[in-house]
């Protein structure tokens, strides 16, 4: 038996189906599955039926693969391979002999022909009307195997008579109070999905609520059959449109997923309640290195994609974002617009990068100094990531252009920042955006010593700032709290501030206070003001000097063109003046 499976099944086509593989000479390489790394060490010869990794030293014939990979024992990959290649084996009873996880799986299937029945029974009219309000077909609750959990406590226990306690337990079909030790079913009153593996075994189920009850989903726990952190939801009814496709769409629940599916979108997994793991990394390389990411576009769906694709960009995925209109999950957009309309998204989506300070660009005011950096600390962590260093450099010209930068210094800064993975920016890109000589930022030093290291000096300086004085800078916001602060009478302390401005102006005040210096006098903080005021009229100059080089004034022609020039000599008198002190 064993020796009929083994010359059935090709080695390449099985591994094939785990990870892509490229030809080298006779044999075949890929990235290894089972160590991290980034030059490729797997080997398989599929003359000899063997493969060997040179970097972690595993290997073996085509079991040995399975056994690795799926955390299969010998018996459970013979009856995979033999159900491939449609070799019957006999079948085993349950015993001593039987793994832990096969009996988990064996529950578990047990558990979903009883869920299904529960749906199209009377028990489950509820959860059919709900299904049939979210636009899910009788064959999509077919192809998906959704069932039920009806209410009460002890439905599904009742049903598994027979079956060890313990080993329901062990499946997380059942939960155990601590109080009285009395166990009870898991999942109550939910419409259920069932997780496959790639083999088609049913390794674990996630609940939706009917109600308002709480939690919205809940996920069968981690079991020798199932980890969050492994899996993904519908990756089997995906994996072949993904191979076909050259890429996966990334959501973020089982309804976006079954929607897309049904509105004929077939490449599209979802994550399973947690977040993006290395685990799901080696899971989508056996078909691609390319994934469009579309989670919800609210504020826990921005969280969710930067934390995805932290995990994705380190792996070397090409990783994209598709936008859709705010409040619309994928689920919704597709039932309300169509599968085109989703097409086309997907057809728009962009490079992360991009998506990112484009998505950044629009929060901020990238005329202003201040912003720019802000902008820039917040994509370099994401370009840092990127494995493909050939990626990372293109990303610089279109980085430049978004954030308006255009001064071949800080261009050149950008691209060292990029080639050495900086995830912050230095003291000379800093520099170099602030206007070269450093001016603005020693003033912005200055003043806040001054603000901070006598009542009298800030007392006065408050008196004589004004919002527009600060324009572009992150002092803004700082004096902003500082005000009040004063205005409530409470103690002006750096820990204070800190917990009531930006990360950047927190991180820019600390280092400022960490670096020793004399106290600043009324005179130096009056001399801080004129220089901030002085480089905030100089950006406007060099403004108006661009549009008058470029021709692009306004549609007044002549007169618009002379009321440039005299705003421009304007703005250079007060600049000197300003520089003399008058």
């Amino acid at each position: 038996m064993v020796e009929s499976v083994r010359a059935a099944a090709d080695l390449r086509s099985v591994i094939s189906d785990y990870m892509p593989l490229k030809k080298s000479g006779v044999k075949f390489r890929g990235l290894c599955p089972f160590h991290q790394e980034k030059t490729p060490s797997f080997y398989v010869d599929a003359d000899k039926q063997l493969f060997y990794c040179f970097g972690c030293q595993q290997g073996g014939d085509v079991f040995k693969f399975l056994m690795l990979y799926e955390k299969l024992e010998f018996p459970e990959a013979l009856k995979l391979l033999a159900g491939r290649y449609g070799i019957p084996i006999p079948e085993k009873g349950s015993g001593p002999g039987r793994s832990e996880r096969q009996a988990v799986v064996s529950i578990n299937r047990k558990a979903l022909g009883w869920y299904r029945e529960q749906l199209k029974g009377p028990a489950g009219e509820k959860a059919r009307r709900y299904l049939e309000n979210r636009g899910i077909s009788g064959d999509t609750i077919e192809r998906f195997q959704i069932g039920f959990a009806p209410p009460g406590w002890t439905g599904l226990k009742a049903q598994l008579t027979g079956v060890q306690e313990s080993l329901i337990l062990t499946a997380g079909l059942l939960a155990r109070k601590e109080e009285t030790g009395r166990t009870y079913d898991r999942f109550r009153e939910r419409v259920m999905f069932p997780i496959l593996n790639l083999s088609d075994e049913v390794i674990g189920f996630g609940g939706r609520v009917l109600d308002a009850g709480e939690p919205k989903y809940l996920n069968s726990p981690d079991t020798p059959a199932f980890s969050k952190g492994e899996n993904l939801f519908a990756v089997g009814h995906a994996k072949e449109a993904i191979r076909r496709d050259g890429y996966a769409i990334l959501v973020e629940g089982y309804m976006d997923a079954i929607a897309l599916h049904q509105a004929g979108i077939a490449p599209v997994v979802a994550t399973l309640g947690t977040g993006f793991t290395a685990g799901h990394v080696r899971l989508l390389k056996r078909f691609t290195e390319r994934v469009l990411v579309n989670f919800d576009p609210d504020a826990a769906g921005r969280t969710a994609t930067r934390r995805s694709l932290e995990v994705l960009l380190e792996h070397g995925f090409e990783v994209q974002v598709v936008a859709l209109p705010q409040g619309k999950d994928p689920d919704a957009f597709v039932r309300e617009f169509g599968p085109e309309q989703y097409r086309a998204r997907l057809a728009g989506s962009l490079p992360y990068i991009e998506f990112l300070t484009r998505d950044v660009a629009g929060r901020m005011d990238v005329s202003r100094t201040a912003d720019k950096v802000r902008a820039l600390n917040e994509v370099l962590p994401f370009l840092a990531r990127m494995d493909n260093p050939v990626r990372r450099a293109g990303q610089v010209e279109m980085i430049a252009s978004v954030l308006r930068i255009e001064d071949r210094l800080v261009l050149q800064e950008l691209k060292s920042a990029v080639r050495d993975r900086r995830r912050l920016i230095g003291p000379g890109l800093e520099k170099a955006i602030g206007g070269g000589n450093g001016e603005a930022s020693a003033a912005e030093a200055t003043l806040l010593r001054a603000l901070m290291d006598a009542t009298e000096v800030r007392q006065t300086l408050l008196g004589e700032l004004t919002e527009e004085d600060l324009e572009g800078s992150w002092m803004g916001e700082v004096v902003g709290a500082i005000r009040d602060l004063a205005g409530a009478g409470e103690e002006i302390t750096y820990p204070r501030l800190g917990s009531r401005v930006n990360t950047t102006a927190r991180d820019m005040m600390t280092r400022i206070a960490a670096q020793p210096h004399p106290p600043a006098s009324l005179e130096e903080g009056r001399g801080c003001l004129s220089a901030l005021r002085a480089g905030r009229l100089r950006r406007e100059m060099t403004d108006i000097q661009k549009r008058l080089e470029s021709g692009n004034e306004t549609a007044g022609g002549a007169a618009d063109t002379d009321s440039l020039l005299r705003r421009k000599v304007d703005l250079k008198r007060r600049i000197e003046a300003l520089q003399q002190g008058v």
